[in-house]
């Protein structure tokens, strides 16, 4: 099991990677949605909020209900970000859950 410390790093680096990511591609998102992330083997949750082209992370859980839910082990997302496991063989295999809108599915693919 990967440590609280390896989630948080892959985390920053996922944000680092919105932070980078096209006005033109930035055009395509929605204006504001709250996201889940969980990891269960961690008993960790974090949540964050897309609003207008920023992703900001949230230090108390959001008043709604989140849009998007994402729930990983800690050992496959490390594993995903280090490029041994693919999002699709990882989703594929129900290794990872994606739970959002077709929508909202379909502009998260155009920038992961």
């Amino acid at each position: 099991m990967a440590t609280e410390a390896e989630v948080e790093a892959v985390l920053t680096e996922l944000l680092t990677r919105f932070e980078q990511v096209d006005q033109g591609t930035r055009s395509m998102l929605p204006s504001r949605r709250v996201i889940e992330a969980r990891f269960p083997d961690l008993q960790l949750v974090r949540h964050a909020e897309w609003r207008s082209g920023e992703l900001v992370v949230l230090s108390e859980p959001p008043a709604r209900r989140p849009d998007i839910r994402v729930v990983v082990d800690s050992d496959d997302l490390v594993a995903m970000a280090e490029g041994r496991l693919s999002f699709s063989r990882a989703y594929a295999a129900n290794r990872i859950r994606l739970d959002a809108s077709m929508t909202d599915l379909l502009r998260l693919r155009a920038i992961l």
